[in-house]
């Protein structure tokens, strides 16, 4: 599993149902507060290959190009089982060790990383994977035509990629960043085939690699059924260890939630990890079907929030944001939704559990009276007689638009669009295919928009927050936030290797991103992950995905597929 540094862009209904002294080796400890679950079933026996894992997903993923690939669905199709990365990080000590790399050394001044590769590895046609690899994936990150600037803004910091030997490559920096080697050696620098893409398609971002993909990874791209499945197989001619059990991966399309819940109980689905508190408690919990499954409950490193286009000239006034703040009922949602168990509300970014999180930052309290005072400050009275809030003659009105799939995140806007109508604001919602929002947030073509990211374990708010990130497409700063105060604080912190004094510096800037508004915090989300009890070896870790299916089993005597 790699540790997936980027920060990821989920549907929010998916959360809802990411030295000194000479040259030496190093590894990157992680701090101390960090925690690392662990839940783990098993029965005695000997580990063995065969059977397949049918798991949903919610949407075809974009692309299975890694390099322009953007969700969070397709990147646990990816990684770890069709590519791979130079490192990878530890599931339990979160130490990042070889992967594709044999080893590698970093310079005193953290200026020069220099990998040597090993010299077995074999894409999955058969050709040798070299360092020409390492650099063309590199390069094409680079490349300002292709469409990687989700990925492109975390090597700001590197001036070059040189090839030293067929196996040897090195990385030199312009000044120190305290996830560097982390930004080189896992899958923020996916590495892709040379030979392959550079033939063909003429423009990276329509290769037809992206529906066709080629790695180095245990499992094998089988096919892609638009709108139905995608479908992996295990490569008994893998390079690495034989530690990959199931026979097939097959990851089932299934926008609609109580689809799933209804396959699930019919024993067509093995892992469904979407499932709302309430499906759980209605529909499967004390049934024959629910004895067949084990339930996990974790906290899942990611966010959810109603984000505003602050482009928009509407949202120029902060005293609006903070008023659609105050009206969120995040009680009332939690209560009815949650039941009171499956989430924790959130004033920032990180997970509560982080050491950057700001405790001293409350989340937003509902409340309507004050909502309405700083409605009428900036000008918004109602005196039209019809309910709704005027100023220059034009009622306060906008559109949210969001993913369809999940009749429980339908239910939560309704409970926002209710409020905000007993305060006087029509708030219209447009209900979109996945792949439909991510064109209009990709576009800035949206006045506001419901979704989550998915966080590192040690996150750098950059990518997210940074104001040179607010006027690129397709970046991950698409609400298109800037703020000089909160600019320096990112900065600083890049340039901080101290864990505890990078911690405060965000917990400063957790406080000045809250008092900006630029999206209304809800929730952090606990996940309940349902598996079919025939499974072994399941556990769940700390570092996204939070478990790796690779490693699962089933006993021959309870094995359902055919091999």
């Amino acid at each position: 599993m790699s540790s997936a540094l980027r920060h990821r862009l989920l549907s929010f209904f998916i959360l809802v149902s990411l030295t000194a002294g000479g040259c030496s080796r190093q590894e990157e400890a992680p701090p101390t507060s960090v925690p690392v679950q662990s839940t783990l079933t098993t029965i005695n026996g000997q580990p063995v290959q065969g059977d397949w894992v049918v798991q949903r997903i919610g949407a075809d993923p974009d692309s299975l190009n890694p390099i322009t690939g953007q969700d969070a669905d397709g990147a646990m199709i990816r990684y770890p089982n069709i590519f791979e990365s130079l490192l990878v990080m530890d599931h339990f000590t979160l130490k990042l060790k070889p992967l594709l790399a044999e080893s590698y050394e970093i310079s005193p001044d953290q200026l020069v990383y220099t990998f040597h590769l090993r010299h077995d590895v074999k894409w999955q046609d058969g050709v040798p994977f070299t360092a020409d690899d390492v650099k063309y994936s590199y390069d094409r990150i680079q490349d300002p035509k292709v469409d990687a600037s989700q990925l492109r803004n975390y090597f700001d910091n590197i001036k070059s990629c040189e090839i030293l030997d067929p196996y040897t490559v090195r990385f030199t920096a312009t000044k120190r960043y305290f996830k560097t080697l982390e930004c080189l050696g896992t899958d923020n620098l996916p590495i892709i085939p040379k030979h392959i893409l550079e033939k063909g398609e003429p423009d990276f971002n329509k290769h037809p690699f992206g529906r066709h993909p080629v790695g180095t990874g245990p499992y094998k791209f089988v096919r892609w059924d638009t709108g139905s499945q995608i479908v992996l197989e295990r490569d008994d001619s893998y390079w690495g260890a034989k530690d990959h059990y199931p026979k097939r991966l097959v990851f089932q399309i299934i926008q609609e939630s109580y689809v799933a819940a209804q396959l699930l109980k019919k024993g067509e689905l093995d892992v469904v990890d979407g499932i709302s508190p309430i499906q759980w408690e209605r529909e499967l919990a004390g049934t024959r079907s629910g004895s067949r499954l084990n339930k996990i409950v974790y906290p899942y490193p990611a966010y959810s929030y109603l984000g505003f286009n602050l482009r928009d000239p509407l949202f120029a006034d902060i005293r609006v944001r903070h008023a659609i703040d105050l009206l969120i009922p995040r009680d009332e949602i939690m209560s009815q939704i949650y039941l009171n168990q499956y989430t924790i509300k959130t004033s920032g970014y990180d997970p509560t559990s982080s050491p950057t999180y700001n405790h001293d930052v409350a989340p937003t309290p509902y409340d309507p009276a004050l909502a309405l005072k700083l409605l009428n400050d900036a000008g918004w009275k109602n005196d039209h007689g019809d309910g709704l809030l005027y100023k220059d003659g034009k009622p306060l009105s906008f559109t949210l638009v969001y993913p369809g799939g999940n009749t429980n995140g339908q239910k939560i806007l309704e409970l926002v669009q209710e409020s905000l109508r007993r305060a006087g604001i029509d708030l219209k919602l447009s209900r979109l295919e996945w792949a439909q929002l991510l064109q209009k947030i990709n576009e800035w073509n949206f006045e506001m928009t419901m979704s989550g990211w998915a966080l590192d374990i040690i996150s750098d708010p950059y990518q997210l927050w940074h104001s040179s990130q607010a006027d690129i497409k397709k970046s991950s700063n698409f609400i298109g936030y800037k703020n000089p105060a909160a600019d320096k604080l990112i900065e600083e912190g890049r340039l901080e290797y101290d864990d505890e004094k990078r911690a405060a510096l965000y917990r400063q800037l957790h406080k000045i991103i809250h008092d900006d508004y630029p999206v209304c915090f809800l929730f952090n989300p606990k996940v309940i992950l349902l598996i079919s009890n025939r499974y072994q070896n399941v556990q769940v870790f700390a570092p996204r995905p939070c478990f790796d299916i690779t490693s699962w089993w089933v006993p021959s005597n309870l094995q359902k597929y055919g091999n």
